[in-house]
C-alpha cells in the first residue's frame, strides 16, 4: 500500500516528467551522464511502503526439543508455551510457578499443548510413556501440563522429596497432580477438567468454570486458541508424515 507521497516528492515527479523530453534532446549527454540524471531523479521518487509480516500468535509460541530436560521426549518438539493452555488453567500453572519460586524452586515448563501426532508418538514409545492415543490425553485440550525443577541447571526428575512439596502446591490449587498414580507415576503432570473426562473432552463439552471466575474475553481467547491447536497439530501431523513417505520411497 502506497503512502501519500510528500508534496516535495509530486514537485520532483512533476518536474522529471516535463524535464525527460528536455534532457533527451539536450546534447552533448554522454550515455553515463544520462543514466546517472535519471538515477537521481528515481532515488527522490516515493517508494511503496513494506509492512513487516506479522506472525501469527501460535507461530511465537515457545518449543523444546528432546532431551532439553535430560529425558528422551521423542523427535517431535514439544510445545512449552503458558499460551497455548486454556484460560482457566493458564492462570492456575502460573500461580503454582510463582508459589514454588517463593519456595526457592525453580519450575520449567516441559510441555503445555500437546498435538495428537506427539500423542501418537510417545505411545509408540511405550507404555513407560503413556498408554493413550491421540485425543485421549487431557494435554489435547489444553488442559494438562507437565513441568520439572530445576537445580543447578540440571533437571531433577528423581528428587521425591522435591516434587511432593511442588504436588502439594498444585494440589491446593485445585490441581490433579500425576504424582498420586501408580502406573505411570507422572510427578511431573498436572492437569484440570473440571470433572469431565478425556472422552467427554473429545466429545466437544468444556469444563464448567468456577463461578468466582470471570474472564470478559474468554470466549476470544478459546477461539484464538483453537485456531492455534489446529495450525499445530497441522504443523505437527506433517512433520510426523515425512520419514513414513520417505521410507516408502527407498
Amino acid at each position: 500500500m502506497l503512502k501519500k507521497a510528500p508534496f516535495f516528492s509530486l514537485l520532483v515527479l512533476s518536474f522529471w516528467g516535463k524535464a525527460q523530453p528536455v534532457l533527451q534532446d539536450l546534447a552533448p549527454h554522454t550515455t553515463e551522464h544520462h543514466q546517472l540524471v535519471t538515477a537521481l531523479f528515481q532515488s527522490l521518487a516515493p517508494r511503496p511502503e513494506v509492512l513487516p509480516v506479522q506472525q501469527e500468535n501460535w507461530e511465537t509460541w515457545q518449543t523444546v526439543e528432546n532431551y532439553t530436560f535430560g529425558k528422551d521426549r521423542g523427535s517431535l518438539p514439544m510445545i512449552a508455551d503458558l499460551s497455548s493452555l486454556h484460560p482457566y488453567f493458564r492462570d492456575k500453572v502460573t500461580q503454582l510457578i510463582a508459589i514454588c519460586k517463593t519456595k526457592g524452586i525453580d519450575l520449567k515448563l516441559v510441555e503445555t499443548y500437546r498435538t495428537h501426532a506427539k500423542q501418537n508418538e510417545y505411545k509408540n514409545m511405550g507404555k513407560k510413556y503413556t498408554r493413550s492415543g491421540g485425543g485421549r490425553s487431557k494435554h489435547q485440550y489444553g488442559l494438562a501440563v507437565d513441568v520439572v525443577p530445576i537445580v543447578d541447571s540440571v533437571a531433577q526428575w528423581d528428587d521425591y522429596k522435591l516434587w511432593k512439596k511442588i504436588g502439594a502446591a498444585g494440589e491446593q490449587l485445585g490441581l490433579r497432580w500425576g504424582g498420586r498414580w501408580r502406573n505411570p507415576y507422572d510427578p511431573g503432570h498436572f492437569e484440570w477438567t473440571g470433572g469431565l473426562s478425556s472422552y467427554h473432552l473429545a466429545n466437544g463439552l468444556l469444563p464448567r468454570l468456577p463461578h468466582t471466575y470471570y474472564n470478559a474475553c474468554l470466549e476470544e481467547e478459546l477461539a484464538e486458541l483453537n485456531e492455534g491447536w489446529q495450525a499445530w497439530e497441522v504443523e505437527q501431523a506433517t512433520i510426523a508424515r515425512k520419514p513414513l513417505a520417505s521410507a516408502k520411497t527407498n
